[in-house]
């Protein structure tokens, strides 16, 4: 399969409203990016991240690629379905110990080598004299970051911002959750000044977030119009942390809004965002999107903490 016909023919975006009795109150016009719906494997903001790391890759005859990921990471799913699509090798080099699990299961399926790594090696995934040891023991290739977050992926995550505008060109606020930082740095990468963009990393204390979106910004050669905050408050525990009282939110909210959530990021966007409502943090007359990053997939998950 060529990369264009991978990641150039995905469904239209879809942009919806979500309705609720307490938007109407707070007088907010709310939207919700249905990045989710582009693609059933390749899903939400992987697609745009992705896109120009595998044209990069195919173009330079590239032959494997490895990258970086969690047990559930919707990213390495990703990863290991469009590479297998355009006959490229590819290896997930996963966080902790050897586990099996639907994600990983797919992943191996298409083709994709898994090689795990325990917690402290898995930290310095970014060192290359670390990586090169790694290909020693696994074979060479191509690294692709971890979650794709790099000047590629910025590229991508663009086309993503440009077409949210072409179909709101009035939006106020853009919302999105915050893994490593690649997709929120894409979006501010092509926001103009008039759209303010909040990021809500998953992760417990994820300021560091701050100067890795401003390293990709500046990788990517990108100079920001619009202002850009992230929220610190929406990881409810820490990534992947999944705690019964959570749990009881997601399902409500999907129960509420009739659109699945996963547990790690769009749901914990969401219940955040619903919090800051009631606290009045965004004025009166606004009009909001949410960004749904997808991960449907990542609703297997069972581990749930107390």
């Amino acid at each position: 399969m060529a990369i264009i016909d991978l990641f150039d023919a995905h469904a239209p975006l879809a942009i919806e409203p979500l309705e609720l009795s307490l938007f109407v109150e707070k007088k907010l016009k709310v939207l919700i990016v249905r990045a989710d719906l582009v693609h059933p494997l390749i899903s939400g903001n992987k697609w745009f991240k992705l896109k120009y790391n595998l044209l990069a890759a195919c173009k330079q005859n590239v032959s494997r690629v490895i990258s970086f990921g969690g047990p559930y990471s919707n990213h390495i799913h990703a990863l290991a379905w469009s590479a297998q699509q355009l006959g490229i090798n590819a290896v997930g080099v996963i966080r902790g110990e050897e586990v099996s699990n639907p994600m990983l299961v797919d992943a191996q399926k298409w083709g994709m080598q898994l090689h795990f790594v325990d917690r402290a090696n898995y930290r310095m995934r970014h060192d290359t004299i670390w990586q090169d040891k790694l290909k020693q023991d696994i074979g060479s290739g191509a690294i692709i970051p971890e979650g794709g977050s790099n000047a590629l992926a910025v590229q991508g995550v663009a086309e993503l911002m440009r077409d949210i505008l072409a179909q709101q060109p009035s939006l106020d606020y853009l919302l999105c959750a915050c893994g490593t930082g690649g997709t929120l740095a894409g979006l501010i990468s092509e926001a103009p000044a008039s759209v303010k963009l909040e990021g809500f990393p998953v992760l417990k204390g994820a300021g560091f977030l701050q100067d890795d979106v401003l390293k990709l910004l500046k990788i990517a050669g990108v100079d920001t119009q619009c202002s850009w905050s992230l929220d610190l408050d929406a990881h409810y525990g820490g990534y992947g942390k999944i705690s019964q009282e959570h749990k009881a939110h997601w399902l409500a909210m999907e129960e509420q809004f009739q659109i699945l959530f996963d547990p790690v990021y769009t749901s914990k966007l969401l219940r955040r965002f619903l919090e800051k409502v009631e606290q009045d943090m965004f004025p009166v007359g606004a009009t909001v999107a949410l960004l749904h990053t997808g991960g449907a997939a990542g609703a297997t998950i069972d581990s749930v903490s107390a």
